[in-house]
């Protein structure tokens, strides 16, 4: 084999590596378990292709480009992403992308170096089928991974708070990108089948589909299922056609096998677990049949902010991947209360994620690109006279309108966002007919010197290849730092969290998210320190790094709220007159993210501090109106209204018995909910109502078992009650959690030695 066959062989294998290992991946060691490791994946590849391309281009002393009737709306669409990166409202984010998605200039310059080299080089029907083939071999890994979840057998323990038991996603991370892969893969997968002649490979196509079908209804995806039926109908649709050619021998050989695959289909609706999810894609999917179903659906109101969005920037957009930071700013009250305080990393619409981020220019070209797309496969379709050809068209066709539909109500990942961008140049390398191609010519002198120094050249490529995979492998193990750094911070070891996440920022220091949570770590070992100065010099640390968060990204919200967090932790500790620093950063956060209750609320407490109940109250009461079911703000005003003394201790016992109202959420917000029960319960011992503070107390240990002081309160009132017995497994409850607590031992011995228990 040649040198520039091998380099080509390099190519092809990676393109395939592409193919089965991008959407099977995952590592749990690293924080974020399913992308970051991806997208390593499918960069490293890539920058082995082209790699490879370059030094097979520098042997040929030119490099040859496959030209392509999408060539225009494609440039068009890269230069839109390029300048909406530039006139961004954020630029980290339009280079680096959201954590967790990454899709800013950087991956889109990844997929668009996909496309090049699928046009290039994937040129022969038998590359393609390998492709196929590829995606055959990672649906049966993600098929008989996601199967053997749904049956309870998983080599991985996730978590249940993060992952829902009832959905499993495989090793998509998410059940809605599982579902989206197979409705890319299923419609390529039954087209193979058709155009495969071996029994053999047809029954290990014929049973993956199957796997991969079951699997789709488990996801319980709504749109993985419409894209699903919308494919299968055309599929259906096309098939009855195309089958009344006379010379299509393919459907006439493979009649026997429609069948048998029909009847296997239908078999599968008898499986239990496909009845409960089919029951269950109904439950969800019925109540959107009303106005009131669709008023309660969060989607609704993503959509909305993204056309306002575009309303406020309409020829680039906010910039590209810039639409979780701008959500705050267009957030609707409902959608707050819909998903209590969500921000959501896209728009969950493949449009209106381009049409807000991009404006009309990238919203154009994008729409172009499709209608060229479409154009394309239905010339190939209807004029193709090969029928192979033909039918692998056709796949790719409907895996991208199953990639559409889809995308109509969710974002794109790479683990099947790669589908996309191939499929267009599989597109292009199916068309027989001539094109066009642009030679860009090695000057003479540099052919020179790379004839005279050919192993520096080529070294030097390697090199660079070493240094590129060494800045990507630098971000992986950044995010695994970082992990460990959220672990220790779970656990109260701010310390050493601080540190693993210096690690992190050390290796990766343009990920703001790794900034925001040092910055915390610091905050967190504040209200530990009791040295006076070593918390001041802790406090100014936290302020450092928060500080520069804002700098990396002003239009978020949250950087400001985390700021004036720690000027009211100064406040409360070391110096009062910070609290108006605290006030101006928090009246910042506001102002990005104004139906965000939390920055009030906590704006609220700073004015309690100051005395200026008035403020204070303003705030509240402007969220009491606003998200009437929320417990918190009431709670706020009965703490607010307990301060100011005895002459207000009926608004007191009217906002608190507001609060704990059972109608009423607390959204998690344990502390509060924990603090209003024993105060209300304090204030009914106070006003003599013991069964009412009973009640109180009872609640707080039911919420928290292993709060001492709930159940040393609890005591104290069956005492006053005079119901010993009850007193006396109070304490013990409370010397259960702290042995050598007097508190408990010594009233507890004296109701022995009285002789009352």
């Amino acid at each position: 084999m040649t040198a520039k066959k091998y380099l080509d062989k390099i190519i092809e294998l990676s393109l395939i590596a592409i193919v089965i290992l991008v959407p099977v991946v995952f590592y749990t060691r690293t924080n974020d378990v399913f992308e970051i490791n991806k997208l390593l994946v499918f960069k490293m590849f890539l920058l082995v292709i082209a790699a490879a391309w370059i030094i097979s281009a520098l042997m040929d002393r030119k490099l040859t480009l496959a030209g392509s009737d999408f060539d225009f709306p494609l440039i068009g669409y890269f230069a839109a992403c390029v300048l909406s990166t530039v006139v961004t409202r954020n630029l980290f984010l339009s280079i680096f992308g959201v954590y967790e998605d990454f899709e800013g200039i950087i991956t889109i310059i990844f997929y668009f170096l996909l496309y090049i080299v699928t046009v290039n080089f994937a040129k022969k029907t038998s590359t393609i089928y390998k492709l196929f083939t590829a995606m055959l071999a990672a649906t049966l890994i993600i098929s008989g991974y996601g199967l053997s979840q749904n049956f309870g057998y998983d080599f991985v323990m996730w978590n249940p708070a993060t992952y829902s038991p009832e959905r499993f996603f495989s090793t998509l991370g998410n059940p809605n990108f599982l579902a989206a892969y197979l409705v890319e893969t299923i419609p390529v997968l039954f087209m193979m089948f058709f155009i495969t002649r071996k029994i053999n490979k047809k029954v290990i196509i014929l049973v993956v589909l199957l796997m991969a079908a079951v699997v789709l209804f488990l996801t319980k995806s709504r749109a993985g299922m419409l894209s699903f039926i919308g494919t299968v109908v055309i599929i259906g649709a096309y098939t009855i056609y195309d089958a009344k050619k006379g010379q299509n021998e393919i459907f006439r050989l493979n009649k026997g096998w429609f069948v048998m695959f029909g009847i296997a289909a239908l078999l599968m609706f008898f499986v239990p677990k496909v009845q409960e999810a089919l029951q269950m894609i109904w439950e969800r999917s019925h109540n959107l049949f009303s106005f009131h179903g669709i008023t309660l659906t969060p989607r609704v109101y993503i959509w909305k902010s993204a056309l306002m969005m575009y309303r406020d920037y309409p020829v680039l957009g906010t910039g590209l991947d810039t639409f979780q930071v701008m959500f705050p700013y267009y957030r609707f009250p409902i959608y707050w209360q819909l998903e209590w305080n969500g921000t959501p990393e896209k728009t969950h619409n493949i449009f209106l994620q381009v049409l807000a981020t991009q404006g009309i220019v990238g919203m154009s070209f994008y729409l172009l690109l499709l209608t060229a797309f479409f154009k394309k496969s239905f010339n190939l379709i209807l004029g193709e006279k090969d029928s192979r050809r033909r039918y692998m068209v056709f796949a790719i066709l409907m895996g991208t309108i199953g990639f559409i539909i889809q995308g109509l109500f969710n974002y794109t990942v790479v683990a099947y966002g790669i589908f996309f961008w191939m499929a267009i140049g599989l597109v292009m390398s199916l068309d027989t007919s001539a094109k066009k191609s642009y030679t860009l010519q090695v000057p003479a002198g540099a052919a020179s010197f790379i004839s005279r120094h050919s192993r520096l050249v080529y070294s030097a490529v390697i090199i660079i290849l070493i240094a590129a995979s060494v800045g990507l492998f630098r971000v992986w193990v950044g995010d695994m730092y970082y992990k460990i750094g959220n672990i220790e911070s779970s656990s109260d070891n701010d310390d050493a969290a601080a540190g693993f996440f210096q690690k992190a920022i050390d290796l990766n220091p343009n990920c703001e998210l790794y900034w925001v949570k040092q910055g915390i770590s610091f905050e967190k070992m504040t209200r530990k320190e009791t040295d006076p100065q070593k918390k001041l010099m802790i406090i100014n640390k936290a302020a450092e790094i928060h500080r520069h968060t804002i700098e990396m990204n002003p239009m978020n919200g949250y950087n400001y709220n985390n700021l004036a967090r720690v000027y009211k932790v100064y406040g409360e500790t070391l110096d009062p007159s910070k609290d108006v620093d605290a006030v101006k950063y928090y009246k910042e956060a506001i102002s990005r993210d104004p139906h965000n209750a939390y920055f009030g609320l906590d704006l609220a407490t700073v004015y309690m501090n100051m005395k200026q109940f008035q403020q204070a109250a303003d705030i509240c009461e402007g969220y009491i109106k606003m998200y009437p079911e929320f417990a918190v703000p009431y709670s706020y005003m009965g703490y607010m209204m307990m301060l100011q003394g005895k002459p207000r201790v009926n608004d007191t016992l009217y906002f608190y018995e507001q609060a704990v109202d059972p109608k009423k959420t607390w959204y998690n917000d344990t502390t509060t909910e924990l603090s209003t029960f024993s105060n209300l319960g304090i204030i009914y011992v106070n006003l003599n109502k013991l069964d009412k503070a009973t009640d109180m107390f009872s609640r707080v240990v039911a919420i928290k078992p292993d709060y001492a002081e709930g159940w040393l309160n609890l005591a104290r009132i069956y005492e006053m009650s005079r119901d010993w017995a009850k007193a006396a497994d109070a304490y013990n409850q409370a010397l259960r959690i702290n042995p050598s607590d007097t508190r408990a031992s010594t009233p507890l011995d004296a109701l022995r030695k009285s002789g009352k228990i």
